[in-house]
């Protein structure tokens, strides 16, 4: 029987920890001890006492030390895989950063494939995917973020991609549900604050346009961009002098704001002060030859022969530069014309019609070309 019992009480839960031990300290219960140690095993003893009053009951209080637990080699597979989600995180935004968007697209892609709902890897690709031109995809990254994690970034993102799809009503739907623009990172808080501005002045809600380029210019206060937007909301309020001014303090920040000086001339061309307006338009070209605004505005000041063969040859050099754009080419066009260059003009048209057969004004000078020609006498 006792061999039994032995038996029983060594499988026991108290047995095992006894065997795990790495070291036992036994101290009997004495009378000198007992008062304070009984206190709190007193039930225990007690129903150890009912079992056999007969039987002498010895009590001792059994200290064990467990063996430090040596620290369990830990699963590394998911540490490794976070580590390397966020080494190819910050890659992709370094290359997001540089304006690398392919390779950053792909390795956006590479990270929401292992996690879905990354809000950084969502908000990179979209970005990615804006400024290759897909517009259509870069919005369902924006709206996933809007979705799953609440972001005012992707609404910011989402209006600017609507903007690039020219339909500013509904961009404008999504800048109005920014409420914590102070919250977006200051890059983009910058650009939220300008390109709604920009989108309020299409929809010709000029005040509120300005409040926005005011919180744009308050972070960046030496912005020529900014500033050439604010004058041009001035020309469209009609108010010339603040319009000037604002172009002028572009210029004196950015002495190459192209745009600053066409902004200037116009001023002055509604002025009714052309000398002003083409000698602003011919500072325009001297920075930017590319400039259509500039070119098209001299080409309704030009009143000589001498205006025409001078904007005749900034023409050409803008197409040197540009062969492909039309507008120029049928700028050119109308020059010659103008000049009576009638071979001249018909080659150039001939360019342009062959390149867009249905290009309106290339087709109505052809017609009028075709007039002319025949009241000299002359084929086309």
């Amino acid at each position: 029987m006792a061999n039994e019992t032995f038996t029983h009480n060594i499988n026991s839960p108290f047995f095992n920890v006894l065997s795990d031990a790495e070291s036992i300290q036994v101290r009997e219960v004495v009378p000198s001890t007992q008062p304070t140690i009984m206190a709190s095993l007193e039930e225990a003893i007690k129903s150890f006492d009912k079992n056999d009053p007969q039987i002498e009951t010895r009590s001792f209080l059994v200290t064990i030390k467990k063996p430090t637990a040596s620290t369990p080699v830990a699963s590394t597979t998911k540490s490794k895989d976070n580590d390397e989600l966020s080494s190819v995180l910050n890659k992709a935004e370094l290359l997001l950063k540089n304006e690398d968007y392919l390779l950053a697209r792909n390795l956006f892609s590479f990270i929401l494939k292992k996690e879905l709902k990354n809000a950084t890897a969502l908000r990179g690709l979209g970005q990615c995917l804006l400024n290759l031109g897909d517009t259509s995809a870069a919005k369902k990254c924006f709206n996933a973020l809007i979705e799953i994690h609440k972001s005012q970034d992707g609404y910011v993102l989402l209006g600017i991609s609507l903007i690039k799809e020219n339909n500013d009503t509904a961009a404008h739907d999504s800048f109005t549900k920014v409420n914590e623009a102070a919250a977006l990172p200051a890059d983009l808080r910058f650009q939220f604050h300008k390109e709604f501005g920009n989108c309020l002045t299409r929809l010709e809600k000029f005040n509120e346009a300005s409040e926005a380029y005011h919180h744009a210019l308050s972070l960046n206060p030496r912005s020529h961009i900014i500033l050439i937007n604010l004058g041009t909301l001035e020309i469209q309020r009609k108010r010339f002098e603040k319009a000037t001014r604002y172009f002028q303090q572009a210029i004196d920040f950015c002495p190459t704001a192209a745009k600053a000086f066409c902004g200037i001339g116009i001023v002055a061309q509604m002025s009714g002060e052309n000398d002003i307006a083409e000698m602003y338009f011919q500072k325009t070209l001297e920075v930017d030859c590319l400039n259509s605004v500039a070119l098209h505005q001299l080409y309704a000041l030009a009143d000589s022969e001498s205006d025409l063969r001078g904007l005749r040859k900034l023409i050409v050099q803008a197409l040197i530069k540009d062969p492909a754009h039309l507008d120029n080419r049928f700028l050119l066009a109308a020059t010659l014309f103008k000049q009576n260059d009638w071979s001249g003009c018909e080659t150039e048209l001939n360019v342009i019609l062959k390149r867009s057969p249905d290009h309106t004004k290339a087709r109505q000078l052809r017609n009028e070309l075709s007039l002319h020609k025949h009241r000299q006498g002359g084929n086309i």
